[in-house]
C-alpha cells in the first residue's frame, strides 16, 4: 500500500488553439491511496510495478479568483525499476468532481478531469520516496450542458510517497 501527498500548479495552454481563452492558473493539492497488486513484470528497462489507486482533486484557480473544483480520480502509474533508487515513471488519470468555475470554457458545477503524465521517484528510503512529475490536464464537463469547449493545462507535482510493507 502506498499513500502520497503531492501539490502543485498550472497554467492554462491552447493546445487545441482556441481564438480565445480564459487564461487559467492555478494550484493543486492531490493526495492519492494506492498499491501495487502484481509483481513486477518486463525485462531490461522495461522492467517495473503497476500502482493502482485513488486520488483526490483539489484544485484552486489563482486565475480568475475565487474558483475551485474538487473531485476523486482512479490513478494508475507505472514504476521503471531497473535504475536503482531514481524510479521514473509514467501515469494517467480519470475523475469526476465538482467545481465553481465559470470561464468561457467551461461553466458547469459537473466536471470530469483526465490527465497524462511523467515524473520521477527518488527513495531516500525502502519506504519513502521523494515525486516530482508533469501532467497534461483536460477538463470538460462531458457534454452534460453549455458551453462545454474544456480546456487544457500543464501542471508540476511534487511530493512524498509512504510505502507500506
Amino acid at each position: 500500500m502506498i499513500f502520497s501527498l503531492q501539490a502543485g500548479g498550472g497554467a492554462q495552454n491552447n493546445i487545441e488553439g482556441q481564438p480565445r481563452i480564459s487564461n487559467l492558473s492555478f494550484v493543486t493539492f492531490t493526495p492519492r491511496l494506492s498499491i501495487l497488486p502484481l509483481d513486477p513484470v518486463g525485462r531490461g528497462w522495461l522492467h517495473g510495478a503497476l500502482e493502482t489507486g485513488l486520488e483526490g482533486w483539489l484544485q484552486y484557480y489563482l486565475k480568475p479568483r475565487d474558483q475551485t473544483a474538487e473531485g476523486l480520480k482512479a490513478a494508475f502509474r507505472y514504476h521503471f525499476l531497473s535504475s536503482g533508487a531514481l524510479v521514473p515513471y509514467l501515469e494517467v488519470t480519470a475523475g469526476v468532481g465538482g467545481s465553481s468555475l465559470r470561464v468561457v470554457e467551461i461553466r458547469s458545477t459537473l466536471n470530469f478531469v483526465l490527465e497524462a503524465g511523467v515524473g520521477l521517484s527518488y527513495f531516500l528510503t525502502d519506504n519513502l520516496a521523494l515525486t516530482a512529475g508533469y501532467r497534461l490536464q483536460h477538463v470538460s464537463n462531458g457534454g452534460t450542458s453549455n458551453p462545454n469547449i474544456g480546456f487544457e493545462s500543464d501542471s508540476g507535482t511534487l511530493g512524498v510517497s509512504y510505502f507500506f510493507h
